[in-house]
């Protein structure tokens, strides 16, 4: 209790403080200079339009010593063309034989690496911006950022270029990204958000140029430095056409006989993107493949609930953060569009797409978004039509907004129809206040169809984080278009964490956190309390341990098939729950994450661990193992399951990518063999060659699948 009041007086502290804060200093601003003739991207600087620009070299730490001066030099110089904006970035290196660069694949987790990154708020809205990040390998990693990260977008791929080599003073890297890939204004002079961050790997310390506050993330873009000096911004290309052509075979083999071999050639437009202003976009798709698309990672359900996969096809990734909707998390509550339902069962079997629209953009402070997509018949699933609508309307760091979805189903009389009104009020830099209200439409269903969260508070800082909240979703409440995995169901929760850093040079940062969650029927009966006691420790070399102690309660009143095996009967089961979880540094060539769990388990016991090494054995080859055990043992017998992701990848190049996936679940005795290789012949179009085989007790499946893209700028 003293604990708890001493963390309610902290954050006080920290709300009257946190406007004189947010006012310490004017975010820096940097000029870029226009140049007639572009220089040649080797990662050299030795052209002298390079000191035309003059450089930016006054990084702080963000870790491990806040505000403190960068313990490597670092400087930026931009210039700017009739076509492209240019980076000069010189990382300094006091020990450049001691620079950490691994990763060659694109959208590869820099994470492992020393990288540099940009972050481009075109608009200046200090909401979106892009983001783009380079390793001393050259590997490029760019996303689109929305609503200050509260999604970001790794999928979305674009053509810029950048130039690295390794010296004698560190590492330096030239960068060059077509105006044609950014949206931008149209205004005769503009004024950019900017930052820069740079992570030097082996001494695990990020430094940042604007925004080096820990109480911000740096893709929290309202904390960006400003770029001016911008004028005559050319507006790029109006249309882009990406047809793509698939080559494939496709055999199965059941285990009792009746062989089938399909022809799986295609060809369709992947893409035809057409820029109709400055602020708004259209993509159009005529029957799209994703063969190309990476295997699911596999997951074991322990729950009396659907698990969630998360969306991995390029097209439904891009700008896929204007229609968020709901509370978000790894396995949310509620989520009101999933665009995994559109061309995918819910086991995960494809349905052919005839046809889908997407348009995205801003007018004045509304942020837009509209998608349709219709599929055909196939099997026993009808032809559906997918629509969504999504508008917010910007009030600096805070919307006001309202969605709308329609499903419809074979005929007139089958369809699913939602509209919603959501807000995000902020206050004081880290409060913010988030509210939704959700109907829904179904044929003969008339009541009970609303889900709504009156209020979600959280303040989140460096030092405290919480947040209370309550959400009702009624039991006839329907989003098709979503991911609904729980109704009738009433639930509040708060959580409170405080993180002191002490003077210590062994210990970076400490948790201390406190978790309660009550869920009850629409009738107010219980049926859910979880209670956790959480307590962290971030070591100074970067190796994080974290111990939990939780308490949980489930009342049933309907039977269901744990994994399909065991029969859990209706009735009220206490647990106590143990678990420790243990992360090494990800700067070094082996490094692993280990979790075990002890529980008290539907009346039984269940024991598990997980175990993910990953070795970096060269720049080329890495290994990455995710195992999961499980021993479960209830009064209805016993399971003992293996889940194994194991994820090889050996890059010859930056340009020629190949990963070897291979799975198995005992429980379900499946097998999965994935083996993809991509060539990257030119940024945004590839070739992919793909073998998939899938083994269980019913049939095997194998495809091999070669599909081409090429896109063309008007």
């Amino acid at each position: 209790m003293q604990l708890l009041i001493r963390a309610k007086q902290a954050s006080v502290a920290v709300l009257l403080m946190s406007p004189l804060l947010a006012q310490e200093a004017d975010p820096p601003s940097v000029r870029a200079v226009r140049i007639e003739q572009e220089p040649v991207l080797d990662g050299v600087l030795d052209e002298s339009v390079w000191q035309e620009a003059s450089p930016i070299g006054q990084f702080r730490q963000r870790n491990p010593q806040e505000g403190s001066p960068a313990t490597e030099q670092t400087e930026v110089r931009i210039l700017y063309s009739n076509n492209a904006i240019f980076f000069g970035v010189t990382c300094y290196d006091s020990q450049p034989d001691r620079i950490i660069a691994t990763q060659r694949a694109r959208d590869a987790d820099l994470e492992f690496d020393d990288s540099f990154a940009i972050l481009l708020d075109t608009f200046h809205s200090h909401r979106n911006a892009f983001w783009f990040e380079m390793n001393p390998l050259g590997a490029r990693f760019d996303s689109w950022i929305t609503d200050e990260g509260a999604r970001t977008s790794p999928e979305w791929d674009e053509r810029w270029e950048v130039a690295v080599a390794i010296g004698e003073e560190g590492w330096v890297a030239e960068v060059r990204i077509p105006f044609s890939v950014l949206r931008t204004p149209a205004a005769e002079e503009q004024v950019w958000g900017v930052d820069f961050r740079r992570n030097i790997k082996r001494k695990n310390e990020e430094v940042a140029w604007s925004n080096y506050r820990r109480d911000y993330s740096f893709e929290q873009v309202s904390q960006a430095g400003h770029l001016e000096g911008l004028r005559q911004i050319p507006r790029g290309f109006t249309y882009r056409i990406k047809p793509y052509v698939l080559l494939g075979l496709k055999r199965s083999l059941p285990e009792l006989g009746g062989a089938s071999t399909h022809n799986e050639s295609d060809i369709g437009l992947e893409d035809f993107k057409v820029r109709l202003s400055p602020n708004l976009t259209l993509d159009l798709t005529v029957n799209p493949d994703f063969a190309e698309t990476e295997v699911d990672d596999p997951q074991i359900n322990l729950t009396r609930f659907p698990l969630f996969f998360p969306e991995k096809r390029e097209f439904f990734l891009e700008d896929a953060g204007v229609f968020d909707f709901g509370p978000g998390g790894a396995v949310p509550e509620l989520r009101l569009f999933h665009s995994r339902r559109i061309g995918l069962t819910d086991d995960r079997e494809k349905v052919p797409i005839l046809f889908g629209g997407r348009l995205t953009g801003k007018a004045g402070r509304f942020e837009l978004g509209l998608l349709n997509t219709q599929t055909q018949e196939s099997g026993l699933e009808p032809r559906r039509n997918y629509t969504v609508g999504r508008v917010k309307r910007i009030f600096g760091r805070s919307f006001v907004g309202g969605m709308v979805t329609n499903l419809q189903s074979g005929g007139s009389s089958d369809y699913n129809r939602t509209a919603a009104l959501d807000s995000e009020l902020v206050f004081f830099d880290h409060l913010s206040v988030n509210s939704f209200l959700v109907h829904s439409w179904s044929p003969d269903v008339n009541e009970d169809t609303w889900a709504f969260r009156p209020a979600k508070i959280t303040w989140g800082s460096d030092f405290f984080n919480a947040n209370v909240e309550h959400q009702t979703i009624q039991r006839k409440f329907e989003a098709e278009m979503g991911f609904v995995p729980r109704r009738d169901m009433k639930q509040t929760l708060g959580q409170v964490s405080i993180h002191p850093r002490p003077d210590s040079e062994w210990i970076r940062r400490t948790t201390l956190g406190a978790f309660i969650s009550y869920i009850s029927n629409q009738a107010g009966e219980l049926e859910t309390r979880d209670q956790r006691m959480t307590f962290g420790v971030e070591w100074e070399s970067g190796d994080r341990s974290m111990a939990d102690f939780g308490k949980n309660l489930e009342s049933i009143t309907q039977p269901f098939l744990l994994r399909g095996k065991l029969l859990i009967p209706p009735g009220v089961y206490r647990n106590n729950q143990y678990e420790y979880r243990f992360r090494t540094f990800r700067g070094r060539r082996l490094s692993t994450f280990l979790r075990i769990r002890w529980e008290e388990f539907w009346g039984g016991d269940r024991f598990a661990i997980t175990f993910n090494p990953n070795f970096l054995i060269s720049d080329q080859l890495s290994v990455r193992i995710e195992y999961d055990f499980d021993d479960i043992s209830v009064p209805q017998g016993q399971l003992t399951s293996h889940l194994v992701n194991s994820i090889f990848r050996y890059n010859l190049s930056n340009e020629w990518l190949t990963t070897t996936t291979l799975q198995y679940d005992s429980t379900e005795d499946l097998y999965n063999l994935n083996v993809r290789l991509n060539y990257i012949y030119r940024p945004g179009d590839d070739v992919f060659l793909v073998f998939n085989r899938t083994s269980d007790q019913e049939r095997t499946d194998w495809s091999v699948l070669l599909k081409v893209t090429h896109s063309f700028d008007f």
